[in-house]
């Protein structure tokens, strides 16, 4: 009867082991790179139609304009140390790709607050509606990376 018990138990034990929530795998290297490469190419595209317009002369409040730029610097620098991180030994923070996204979102965020109807000049609507296609763009890319669960971490 002890042998059996036991022996219950033993299986009981197997199953609730393989039945433990597992971690989602990392997409392969080449995946993440790709997600890596729409998201900064997209963040500097988005960066450079912005820096086309002159704030003081083409747009009334160029709050939101700058707002954007700089959250899209701060994706960008988090792209950078994901990069940098490829190249060295010391592996990019954990967050990083949460600090992509979030830039990009907060930039999409403040270009989408620009009264475009009022603007005065077409190739600063221009400028602003392709700043707008780019950061969604990196924003996928962005968002990619993050559900991919990439890690620039070394050997992981």
């Amino acid at each position: 009867m002890a042998r059996l018990i036991f022996m219950l138990v033993a299986i009981l034990g197997m199953f609730q082991t393989l039945a433990a929530p597992l971690r989602s795998r990392a997409a392969t290297d080449a995946q993440c790179n790709s997600f890596n490469v729409q998201a900064s190419v997209g963040i500097t595209s988005a960066l450079l139609s912005l820096g086309t317009i002159n704030n003081g002369k083409d747009v009334v409040d160029a709050t939101n304009i700058l707002q954007a730029q700089l959250s899209l610097v701060n994706a960008n620098n988090a792209i950078t140390q994901i990069d940098v991180s490829e190249f060295g030994e010391t592996p990019a923070p954990a967050d990083v790709n949460s600090q992509v996204l979030s830039g990009i979102q907060a930039a999409l965020t403040f270009l989408s607050k620009v009264p475009i109807a009022i603007l005065p000049d077409n190739s600063t609507v221009s400028a602003i509606v392709n700043a707008t296609s780019f950061a969604t763009s990196a924003q996928q890319g962005a968002q990619q990376l993050l559900d991919a669960n990439c890690s620039s971490a070394k050997g992981a």
